[in-house]
């Protein structure tokens, strides 16, 4: 056990006093409440009794000196003479304090008078508290009190309560003829004086250790009712000797609670005597569980309880101080950790996943595909690129090496260029047809969240088969195109010999009309336009690759009412319901007949599209750019028909593409494209099989 502080007269400075009558030496000494005030009763009475100069030296302990403490009718100079060590052992005073026995000193001037020196030590035959309690033999005082011969100046400390004990001198000058009976009223004056010291030193050790304990208790109080968490002290029996704020919420009542508050706080405190016990019952554990309820909030906390057992200096157990740690936030944390780990290892799975659909794709692209890292060393091949760099046999045929050491060129200019993609052919040998394959290396480049190159990936196509496949494309288009001017060249040959019937058929109508009756005046006249129409589409036949046709101004709602007029009873027939949404529009330059011709094909179209019957849209409006700068003619057609599908929008604009089989040419679309396209106009189609057609024209007005 560390030692306390104690009360020391060690440090204080010499006090100078003057002699002074007074009441008898013991009750003056009896009267003394500190042990301060000894040592100045002491010299008074010491000189009162016929001895002309005394003075006290006092063994500090910590420094290892031997110095006045207080004296009377003693210059200093001459005190200061008496400065000694522990450690010089020939000194008289270190002899007469070992020895214990009373000697005379010489003068240390050396001139005058001798002093009589009395050694004052801790002694008395009372065990102090401590050692009384625990019956021990080793307290100090007792110690001293046996002494008879050579006092241990380096082991003044008592083991039982730790107390640092003193060592001090009487000297009182002697005179020219000192009667023994003054030396030995001196000596009963000086043990006297001990006797006094010695208990007022054990009451002011003790007060010491007491104040000492309360501001420990102070500071640890302060400590603990700082602590967030509750911190409860109990006794051996489970009883709480003392808690901190942080427990009371859980274990006391507070003021104005009601009844269920008040249950709450029993559940609290019988749940935790519970856990105290099952634990000491264990007796090897140290935390535990407990869920408690919040009596202000009435919610459930879960605690850590952690305890720890308070002992005696005997090694006996006197209680435990338990220290409960909110953990419901950590095991909130820890339930969302594991959630998330699953859904890490979930994830994981998706990627396996994707990295083996990944491998397999590689592995089925029909290329060689080569990746490697920022170093250009190939970490990956698939199959195909193994074969033509003989990595996977493990081929030493000098052709593959070579290809390797073209492989490695133009990875390394690649990975270390700035480039971001690179296109470039390479001549690489083919160990499967034993020739040399012209190969289009494309290349890619993988990043890291830094930017730095991580990858690059590249992919060889073989040449070969994409001069085959265009060699392919190009017989087929040369067929469409001889197909094309068959079929042009039939055409001009059969308007050819249609253009003289029409002329006959037109004279003929010109002749009849002075002979047609008003009430037929209207079909007349529609014989008339449409055998003019049927002319001039043959002229255009005629001229097909001319391109002469004339453009002039003219409505387009007008053409949408003829064309529909001319449609309405096949329409009504195939059941379908025409709706008109003819908006404002100005005039338009172009060719009339040509838009009929598109209009129609359209109306063609849409019908065969609803074999079952259906709704027919045709809606024209007048819209400007975002820009409003310039000035747009809107033309749509849609349908409720059975819809065109993906493949076939992609080429249902070129000749001779029809879905309608024998009864199709393939032509009509077509036609509408060159018809759009001589007009400057442009077109867009949005279909979904199913679901129907919607076809928008726009045409740009000319300001």
């Amino acid at each position: 056990m560390a030692p306390v502080a104690s009360p020391r007269v060690l440090e204080k400075p010499v006090l100078l006093i003057q002699e002074r009558a007074g009441d008898s030496a013991a009750l003056r000494l009896l009267s003394a409440e500190r042990s301060e005030e000894i040592f100045p009763i002491l010299l008074e009475e010491v000189v009162k009794i016929g001895f002309p100069r005394a003075l006290v030296l006092e063994v500090d302990f910590e420094s290892g000196e031997v110095k006045a403490t207080a004296s009377l009718n003693c210059d200093r100079n001459e005190v200061e003479k008496f400065r000694t060590s522990l450690w010089a052992r020939d000194n008289p005073i270190m002899t007469v304090l070992q020895r214990l026995s009373p000697g005379v000193l010489p003068n240390p001037s050396g001139r005058g008078a001798s002093f009589y020196a009395y050694p004052m030590i801790y002694r008395s035959r009372t065990r102090c508290w401590e050692a009384e309690r625990e019956r021990r033999e080793d307290c100090l005082a007792v110690q001293n009190a046996h002494l008879s011969r050579h006092l241990p100046l380096e082991g003044q400390a008592c083991s039982a309560c730790g107390m640092r004990a003193y060592a001090t001198l009487l000297l009182a000058q002697l005179g020219k003829d000192t009667p023994s009976s003054r030396l030995e009223q001196l000596r009963n004056l000086a043990e006297r004086a001990n006797n006094y010291l010695a208990r007022l030193f054990k009451i002011e050790h003790y007060f010491n250790r007491m104040r000492d304990m309360e501001v420990t208790i102070s500071r640890l109080s302060a400590v603990m009712q700082s602590m967030a968490d509750p911190v409860i002290f109990t006794d051996d029996q489970h009883r709480v000797v003392i808690q901190n704020r942080a427990a009371e919420r859980f274990f006391r009542v507070p003021e104005g609670i009601g009844d269920g508050g008040r249950r709450a706080v029993e559940l609290n405190n019988l749940l935790f005597s519970a856990a105290l016990s099952s634990m000491m019952v264990s007796g090897t554990d140290t935390s535990r569980d407990l869920t408690l309820v919040d009596v202000m909030e009435g919610e459930e906390v879960l605690f850590e309880a952690v305890c720890a057992p308070t002992q005696s200096t005997d090694g006996s157990r006197t209680g435990k101080v338990t220290v409960m740690r909110d953990v419901t936030d950590l095991r909130r944390a820890d339930m969302e950790v594991r959630a998330n780990l699953g859904k890490l290892r979930i994830a994981e799975e998706i990627v396996r996943q994707e990295r083996d659909r990944l491998n397999l794709v590689i592995e089925n692209v029909g290329d060689p595909i080569i990746v490697a890292d920022n170093s250009a060393k190939i970490v990956l091949l698939d199959s195909l690129a193994k074969e033509l760099f003989g990595i996977a046999e493990g081929s030493k045929h000098p052709q593959v090496m070579k290809n390797l050491a073209k492989l490695d060129a133009y990875l390394t200019a690649f990975t270390f260029s700035f480039a971001d993609k690179d296109n470039r052919s390479l001549r690489i040998f083919n160990p499967t047809s034993q020739a040399e394959v012209e190969y289009a290396a494309r290349s890619g480049k993988i990043y890291d969240a830094r930017g730095q190159v991580s990858y690059t990936v590249t992919v060889l196509r073989d040449f070969t088969a994409w001069r085959k496949l265009e060699q392919l494309q190009m017989e087929r288009r040369m067929l469409e195109i001889e197909k094309f001017a068959a079929t042009g060249k039939l055409a001009g040959t059969i308007a050819h010999e249609i253009n003289n019937p029409m002329e006959a058929i037109k004279n003929a109508i010109h002749i009849l009309g002075e002979k047609v009756e008003p009430e037929s005046k209207q079909i007349y006249d529609v014989l008339k336009n449409e055998t003019e129409r049927v002319t001039r589409i043959v002229r255009q036949m005629l001229g097909l690759y001319r391109n002469v046709v004339q453009f002039d101004s003219f409505d387009i709602n007008g053409v949408v009412e003829d064309t529909l007029t001319l449609f309405a009873r096949p329409l009504a027939k195939a059941g379908i319901v025409v709706d008109k949404r003819l908006g404002e529009l100005p005039p338009f330059k172009g060719s009339g007949d040509q838009f009929r011709q598109l209009l129609s094909n359209l109306v063609v179209n849409s019908r065969d599209s609803m074999s079952s019957g259906g709704k027919l849209v045709i809606r024209t409006r007048g819209i400007r750019s975002t820009d409003g700068l310039r000035r747009w003619i809107s033309l749509t057609v849609a349908d409720t028909g059975c819809g065109i599908s993906p493949e076939i929008q992609k080429s249902m604009f070129e000749p001779f593409v029809t879905t309608k089989g024998g009864k199709g040419t393939g032509l009509g679309l077509w036609i509408v494209k060159g018809i759009v396209e001589n007009h400057t106009g442009r077109i867009r189609v949005r279909s979904a099989v199913g679901k129907g057609t919607v076809i928008n024209l726009l045409f740009p007005i000319s300001t």
